[in-house]
């Protein structure tokens, strides 16, 4: 049977739950919930758990990371479930199934980074992402885990750790699925995690131009006495611009 006729319906529809499920971004609403504002009028206009903890405070925080990485775990079941279904006459459906989980996780990447219902403007899908890569190789993750933590207590700068874990997956990727694993679809698999590196490396290109010039402000949490910090020009994409940093706190 052709391939293309094989797999475009579980394709498609594993593309198309998947992102409307990514698209749920829940900073937006949780924000809301809590104090009433929009969070991308708020900080950096970034609406993910970075600038939540920063404008929000903890709590809120908290939520929108379980939510964010929790939809990135329910997508990638749920691609590899429709493949499961409909293709389940195919010989090798295991690694089938592998592929089709990897295409949802980036279309369920997609809808968090451009969200239906939030008008098209989301995060930069770092907790997504996790939860996706969780989903489709534990053991990937916590070698990706490891390195981001060591970065991020280096530099106490969440964009830092993220940039460097989205350049590093796609390699630890093909590593493990074709060396290690010697899976049938480390090619297919490798290419999807090189699409997730890129999207997550160019959502971050204000960040990458600020560690650049060195303004680049580390991750504190808001506490109760600060004010909710507004977006200055030129600051939707990225973290707070240094000048709006709040203090450091270790």
């Amino acid at each position: 049977m052709d391939v293309i006729s094989t797999y475009w319906l579980p394709t498609l529809i594993s593309a198309v739950i998947a992102y409307l499920l990514g698209s749920i971004n829940f900073a937006i609403p949780i924000t809301r919930l809590f104090i009433g504002k929009d969070i991308r009028t708020m900080g950096s206009g970034n609406a993910g758990f970075t600038n939540v903890l920063r404008c929000v405070g903890k709590p809120a925080a908290v939520i929108t990371f379980i939510g964010d990485f929790a939809k990135g775990i329910c997508a990638v079941f749920i691609g590899e479930l429709v493949f499961n279904l409909m293709c389940s006459d195919i010989a090798n459906i295991d690694e089938t199934a592998k592929v089709g989980a990897a295409v949802a996780g980036l279309f369920a990447l997609l809808g968090h980074l451009f969200p239906i219902y939030f008008g098209f403007k989301g995060g930069k899908g770092v907790l997504i992402s996790a939860g996706i890569i969780c989903a489709l190789d534990w053991r990937c993750v916590l070698i990706l885990a490891v390195i981001f933590l060591i970065i991020f207590a280096i530099t106490k700068t969440v964009s830092k750790g993220s940039i460097t874990v989205a350049i590093l997956y796609p390699i630890a990727t093909l590593m493990l699925n074709k060396m290690v694993y010697r899976s049938d679809a480390w090619l297919a698999v490798t290419l999807v995690a090189l699409a997730f590196g890129a999207v997550v490396v160019y959502m971050h290109r204000a960040n990458i131009q600020r560690i650049l010039d060195g303004t680049e402000p580390k991750t504190v949490a808001k506490s109760n006495e600060e004010e909710d910090t507004e977006p200055s020009s030129g600051s939707v994409d990225g973290d707070l611009p240094a000048e709006n940093s709040p203090k450091e706190k270790v």
